[in-house]
């Protein structure tokens, strides 16, 4: 058996697949696992065929919202929505630091604690 080693016809194949299932009422699967460090917490998405360029992130009000689209080879304006999920993010969370980063066809997003939730620190109480 002759395997095909095009990387990039490969990558345009599994992406009109997964377009089509999508369009035909299937569903393209999207795992999302959630680890927690002592020093903050990650969410790792893993989408078939989708590149960095079809995911949105967006934070607000602490909420972080988690979006894909299938966007069409032949025509940018059409789109298919994949994948649309909004989390909570702790009070230890800080805001500010929030990274996310795609390597490999997923999608990690970087959820850095406060250094006052990870390392104790001892009030001095002051004589009124």
């Amino acid at each position: 058996m002759k395997m095909i080693k095009d990387k990039e016809f490969l990558r345009n194949i599994a992406h009109h697949i997964n377009l089509f299932n999508t369009i035909g009422g299937g569903v393209s699967e999207t795992y999302v696992n959630i680890k927690k460090h002592r020093k903050g917490a990650a969410i790792q998405v893993w989408a078939a065929g989708v590149d960095s360029k079809s995911f949105k992130i967006v934070l607000h009000n602490n909420q972080l919202t988690i979006l894909s689209m299938l966007h069409s080879s032949g025509d940018a304006e059409v789109a298919i929505p994949l994948f649309n999920r909004t989390y909570m993010l702790p009070p230890q969370v800080d805001l500010t630091r929030i990274e996310a980063i795609h390597k490999h066809g997923q999608l990690q997003i970087k959820l850095p604690y406060h250094d006052a939730a990870t390392y104790p620190k001892e009030i001095e109480i002051q004589q009124l």
